[in-house]
């Protein structure tokens, strides 16, 4: 199952990085989004081609995401999240040891007014765990509006990794 969602990912990349130039489905999930710096209805639209073309997930590929540490978990928390009540880092510590930090793209010190503000942010979750997991492919999900149909979209990215990513500025607390 682990090959044939890699597999699927492939697919899925392949497809959102032939809407633009200078990315391919080797590259990363984050890289594409930006590169496509997408707005709601732009995201709507190309999400609903790439599931006619790409196909969506079937049932055993969700169970397996599903399996995965805290997968749904930070689904769960990302998505309802309000794109204007949180910063460019935050960090869950988990009382287990295992971390999950949180980058917001663009920063949003990078966003100027030339910049549609409106823009679908990314988010990408690494979740790093005591205990690896045996999954080193980004995962691309999409957030969009609530139940009372506000805009709350965006762009949520999982990933597993053994340590904090670089890009994480949010100092450390002992």
């Amino acid at each position: 199952m682990k090959q044939q969602i890699i597999k699927r990912i492939k697919v899925w990349k392949r497809f959102y990085a032939a809407q633009t130039t200078g990315v391919d489905e080797n590259s990363a999930w984050k890289d594409i989004l930006l590169k496509l710096n997408l707005s709601h209805a732009d995201s709507v639209v190309l999400g609903k081609l790439a599931i006619a073309e790409c196909q969506p997930f079937d049932f055993e590929e969700h169970l397996f995401l599903g399996q995965l540490p805290y997968y749904q978990e930070v689904k769960e928390l990302i998505a309802p999240m309000y794109n204007d009540s949180y910063g460019n880092y935050f960090l869950s510590s988990l009382p287990n040891g295992d971390k999950i930090y949180f980058v917001r793209y663009p920063l949003l010190t990078d966003i100027n007014l030339t910049d549609n503000l409106y823009n679908v942010p990314i988010i990408v979750a690494t979740v790093v765990r005591r205990r690896p997991v045996d999954f080193d492919e980004d995962i691309y999900v999409w957030c969009g509006t609530n139940r009372l149909g506000e805009n709350i979209c965006k762009h949520l990215i999982i990933r597993y990794a053994d340590k904090k990513p670089e890009d994480f500025l949010l100092p450390e607390t002992a």
